[in-house]
């Protein structure tokens, strides 16, 4: 029996074990009983003897492309894996490997261990003939078509996949295009991975789960990232609560898995792919499962594996502060923002459906309150909206959130002192909006004479051209020609202005930061980042 004195949890060895490693109840008999020598009577023998077999086989393969390495062509894999970032120490932790490029080199190395084609076969690593397998050509190469059974991976960079407790049970190999390889079909896919056996299930799969669940544990969440060598980076980086997927959406079963070890889980994605359809799929299951979703924004780059390469205590800082998903997402919706009717109904249509698959009634009504004060509708009509919101899956939804367009998409993409000229315009044409600028809005004039037309026009100057630019005084009397939203215009292009401003200001923080880290001013970083973190967090709100 145990019994913690803090919390008052207690119980037998069974849920000790389970409350420590994260285990369900079979795998913890199973491993109390091997531990105390106990013999567990098998249901199915021959079930217990294939898996037994499966794994024997999956680590012999694992080993064979780990040696594989030293080889030439391995060689130049392993110059690519350093290139992108990943250490010796990273490569030999995850045991990346390589799979030659032939066609039955590791089937022989096996048969040499006395398995059989079927074993192998069962185990995913290689493929009869006959198999439409993605990516083999019996063109290319016309000794294949003697061959019955060839390997599955060839020519690839290899990465065991191992479930919790660390043993292999499948392998993900991604193509290595930068030399030519005989047996690759030029359109093979990218990445393939071992197809479902008795021990891998591709909706059960997490790659780094064996070396992050302790993390998970320790730190109360769980860092989501797209890919392998994202996952490799950023244990490489000190954050080890990472893991990814393999080669398929996360799933009801991966967020059960993890529910294990944590109830929060934390995205990583570029802030432009808010709207990714697999995406929103996957945030929908998890919260519908009860998980907390927060978004990590990928500081540079677009995948952590680049981020972590280019600044690694960047890419801490930023796994160490994430943004609750809902918020993110209200603020995404709300960039060009104007306050019609129009633009509200579009923001409670991306909002409310993921709000209204929220598990705990807290956390629902939190997000309805901020909801209900950042759009400017009352919560009553917000619930009464929020019965008619659609399910996350339905048609409607299916192609992902639909963010305020219009003129200032437009806008953006001018160069920042036109847009200043532009908000100039605005202020000369409709008088009304001076009473919105304050000295906020005037920091967003990058030049003096801008910022000292602006207070003129506020000052009630009349006689115009006399301290404008002609240009600026014919671009405003040019919008007396148009019909335009003025309030909305104005919203526009002070969010795009303060977007660039922010932006300007990061990456000056930046250059910094690597200053410092290249003198190795500790003191200096930590406020820097802190800084930068404090930027980055006003840009996602914004």
């Amino acid at each position: 029996m145990w019994h913690c004195f803090g919390c008052g949890e207690g119980g037998d060895v069974f849920s000790f074990v389970q409350k420590v490693e994260g285990l369900e109840f079979a795998d913890v008999l199973r491993m109390l009983a091997e531990k105390a020598g106990v013999k567990l009577q098998k249901q199915d023998p021959q079930i217990q003897s294939q898996r037994k077999g499966g794994y024997e086989i999956c680590e012999l393969a694992s080993r064979f492309f780990e040696r594989q390495m030293a080889s030439k062509p391995g060689q130049l894999a392993l110059e690519y894996l350093k290139s992108r970032g990943v250490s010796s120490e990273s490569i030999t932790d995850f045991r990346i490997g390589w799979a030659p490029d032939s066609w039955q080199s590791l089937r022989d190395f096996l048969r040499g261990e006395s398995y059989s084609d079927k074993e192998i076969e069962s185990a995913g690593l290689i493929v009869k003939r006959e198999s439409d397998e993605v990516g083999v050509s019996q063109r290319s190469d016309p000794r294949q078509s003697a061959i019955e059974y060839h390997d599955r991976f060839r020519h690839r960079i290899m990465f065991p996949i191992c479930d919790s407790q660390g043993q292999v049970v499948g392998f993900s190999g991604r193509i290595f295009d930068k030399v030519k390889g005989k047996t690759v079909h030029p359109e093979a896919g990218k990445y393939i991975n071992t197809p479902n056996t008795l021990l891998y299930n591709k909706s059960l799969a997490l790659y780094g789960i064996d070396k992050a669940k302790s993390a998970i544990r320790d730190l109360g969440s769980c860092i989501l990232v797209e890919g392998n060598l994202d996952v490799v980076m950023s244990h490489q980086a000190g954050v080890k609560n990472a893991v990814a997927t393999c080669g398929t959406a996360f799933s009801q079963d991966h967020s059960r898995i993890l529910k294990r070890y944590t109830d929060k889980i934390f995205l990583a994605f570029d802030a432009d792919s808010a709207g990714d359809n697999a995406l929103k799929k996957s945030i929908g299951i998890a919260m519908s499962s009860g998980l907390s979703v927060s978004v990590v924004s990928i500081p540079m780059g677009k995948d952590t594996a680049d981020a972590v390469k280019e600044n690694p205590l960047l890419w801490k800082e930023s796994a160490s502060n994430p943004i609750p998903y809902i918020g993110h997402l209200i603020s995404r919706s709300m960039e060009n923002f104007s306050g019609t009717l129009d633009s509200k109904k579009i923001v409670l249509a991306n909002v409310l459906p993921f709000i209204k698959i929220i598990a705990s009634p807290l956390d629902r009504d939190f997000w309805m309150e901020e909801l209900s004060r950042r759009v400017g509708v009352s919560k009553d009509v917000l619930n009464m909206e929020l019965k008619r919101a659609l399910p996350i899956d339905s048609p409607q939804q299916a192609s992902g959130p639909v963010f305020l367009a219009g003129k200032a998409q437009d806008i953006s993409k001018l160069p920042g002192l036109r847009q200043e000229e532009y908000l100039l315009s605005l202020l000369m044409r409709y008088p009304e909006l001076k009473k919105r600028i304050g000295d906020e809005e005037l920091e967003l004039f990058s030049q003096p004479r801008f910022i000292s037309m602006a207070k003129n026009v506020l000052a009630g100057e009349e006689n115009i051209a006399s301290f404008a630019d002609s240009s600026i005084v014919l671009l405003s009397e040019a919008l007396g020609d148009f019909e335009i939203d003025a309030e909305g215009e104005f919203n526009k292009i002070v969010l795009s202005l303060k977007k660039q401003n922010l932006h300007s200001k990061m990456q000056m923080i930046q250059s910094d930061i690597k200053k410092a880290e290249a003198e190795r001013d500790s003191a200096s970083l930590e406020l820097l980042l802190k800084e930068f973190n404090e930027l980055s967090k006003k840009l996602v709100n914004l």
